[in-house]
């Protein structure tokens, strides 16, 4: 991937045999998220009005590097998964020299890319939900994605994340990766959000936004790339899992030399 810092927004049909949104179930939720309200579906009560909302994504941004230990650099490319419309996308193009800015969402991506128009530096790129298939091996430095995994519908494909985590980083390369705690308390927390927002007239019953949770031992072989089974062996990681209150844990991976 170029670190021109190109300003386009790209589509590409998937390659056969990728793990995809099913029946661009995900993507469908999401266009209507963007259209319906999108700053509360990125980050329900952080704001009403667009500015306070990038000001929470610039505070957030800093704030979650500093909790996983991702250094930036103006030298490096940074991935984000799950970029929405860009609440901490603004906050990594200044921090970055080039931002890759993935979404399952065409809608979301939009008004990304309206909304930093004055952001030179940042390629945006339209996802399966479930891969980072337009995004070239060992070719970014840094993999950051916050309240994104939670909403991807299956346990599937949140672990293949994890694997096309480990095939984008370079040597050396860091990730930090939030996901929904699989704890009772984590889960007795969440339905009740979920439960409140529905009397508020939103959808967080649908299964794109509840997501799954990940068993612990699928998660780490799949972020590690020990004991995969059968195939090629791909990139290994190490692996630390970080708890961030009583809702969210980091995963963070530091790829290793083959």
């Amino acid at each position: 991937m170029s670190s021109s810092g190109e300003h386009r927004l790209h589509y590409r049909k998937e390659p056969a045999g990728v793990l995809t949104d099913q029946d661009g179930a995900s993507r469908a939720f999401w266009d209507e998220a963007a259209r319906q309200d999108p700053m509360w579906h990125i980050a329900t009560g952080a704001a009403s009005d667009s500015a306070t909302f990038f000001a929470s994504g610039h505070r957030e941004t800093d704030a979650f590097l500093k909790h996983t230990g991702v250094v930036p650099h103006g030298s490096q490319i940074v991935l984000e998964i799950g970029c929405g419309m860009g609440r901490m996308t603004a906050r990594l193009a200044e921090l970055f020299g080039t931002v890759i800015a993935l979404d399952v969402s065409p809608e979301m991506l939009g008004k990304a890319r309206t909304a930093l128009s004055d952001h030179h530096n940042i390629v945006y790129l339209l996802g399966a939900g479930t891969d980072l298939a337009g995004v070239e091996s060992n070719s970014v430095d840094v993999v950051f994605s916050y309240i994104v995994l939670q909403h991807v519908p299956t346990i599937d494909g949140q672990l293949n994340y994890f694997r096309e985590t480990r095939r984008v980083l370079r040597t050396g390369g860091i990730a930090a990766i939030q996901i929904r705690a699989n704890t009772p308390t984590a889960r007795a927390l969440d339905w009740a959000g979920h439960l409140r927002h529905v009397t508020q007239g939103r959808r967080t019953l649908n299964k794109a936004w509840r997501g799954k949770r990940i068993p612990r031992a699928e998660l780490l072989a799949a972020a590690s790339g020990m004991g995969q089974g059968t195939g090629p062996p791909g990139p290994r990681a190490s692996v630390e899992l970080r708890s961030h209150g009583r809702r969210h844990t980091w995963v963070i991976l530091r790829r290793a030399d083959r």
